[in-house]
């Protein structure tokens, strides 16, 4: 069957299965609300921290913290990474985490997002006591611990198998989900293929796939360089939508990258997220601006996903790639 044959074929079934598809967000979904809301609430309102329970993330050490929201109320779950003191590293980078769900938006709707919503946060110390009754800031003088807080995924599990080829060319809503996944991570250079990166939603009629550990990205020098990675396509035919919004990327969007985060103390000495200011440093990830904190990709790495792009849509234009 032919790239064409196959688009036509796959379009008419997603068009008919869309109705009956899952949403993500919702009381039946995989996230408490639509991405972006659930986003803005982890960055920017406070909380307190009803349970912990500690979690692994790859060779991490995470939590799995119940978070009260108040003013309007609200109760979700949440990963806790916290940061390192430099607030990056090997395999414990919040821009790179941050980084992969603000690259997801350039092609992306918010129902289709690969990523769940993660923030970077510098929860205070009488708050993070729940957490751990020694902790010591991060990045004195500012009493706060900072780290990263991502959606908690429910009706979802862990895929046996990440990618199966027979399913990609019977099943369309499978076929449109890991074509997402496959293309985010193929932007991003992602290069952690460990089955426990990847979930998929236990919904049959929609397995969305997420990616939820995106550290080892973005051209990150040290990873298993002996295993392939969905950093290289394993499909030939790609989501039209997506590829058609990649066509759209401008400049502007792909500058956006750098400044990803931008916290600054309040009257306390919190950090606390504001509207980002200018790229202060444009070659370096984690810059010191004013009294705070400013996380963003570098002009490489920015490059570097915009050199994929024009490859991938080059390869398309040449035939040697397909859409649906």
């Amino acid at each position: 069957m032919t790239h064409q044959m196959r688009a036509a074929v796959w379009l008419a079934t997603l068009t008919l299965a869309g109705a009956a598809a899952a949403q993500p967000s919702g009381p039946d979904g995989n996230l408490p609300l639509p991405a972006p809301q659930l986003q803005q609430r982890l960055q920017r309102d406070d909380f307190e921290i009803d349970d912990v329970e500690k979690t692994q993330g790859g060779i991490m050490t995470t939590a799995k913290l119940e978070l009260d929201f108040h003013r309007p109320e609200l109760e979700v779950d949440a990963k806790w990474k916290a940061a390192n003191k430099d607030a990056d590293g090997w395999n414990n980078s919040p821009r790179r985490e941050i980084g992969a769900y603000a690259v997801q938006q350039l092609f992306l709707s918010p129902d289709d997002y690969v990523v769940p919503p993660v923030v970077l946060r510098c929860i205070p110390l009488d708050v993070y006591r729940r957490v751990d009754a020694a902790a010591e800031p991060t990045l004195p003088p500012h009493p706060c611990v900072l780290g990263t807080l991502s959606a908690w995924l429910h009706n979802v599990t862990e895929p046996k198998v990440i990618f199966e080829p027979e399913r990609f060319s019977r099943d369309p809503r499978y076929a449109y989900h890991f074509g997402n996944l496959n293309l985010l991570a193929y932007l991003i250079a992602h290069r952690d293929r460990r089955s426990s990166n990847f979930l998929v939603s236990t919904d049959a009629l929609n397995p969305q796939f997420f990616s939820v550990d995106n550290g080892i990205a973005f051209g990150e020098m040290l990873y298993n360089y002996l295993n392939w990675h969905f950093d290289q396509l394993a499909v030939k035919d790609l989501p039209r939508q997506a590829v058609e919004r990649l066509r759209a990327v401008t400049p502007a969007d792909l500058a956006a990258l750098g400044v990803l985060v931008e916290l600054q103390p309040d009257a306390a000495g919190v950090l606390r997220s504001v509207p980002p200011g200018a790229n202060a440093d444009p070659r370096v990830g984690v810059r010191t601006v004013g009294g705070g904190l400013q996380i963003g990709l570098t002009a490489d790495e920015i490059s570097a996903v915009d050199d994929r792009r024009r490859a991938l849509l080059e390869r398309i234009d040449q035939g040697k790639a397909g859409e649906f």
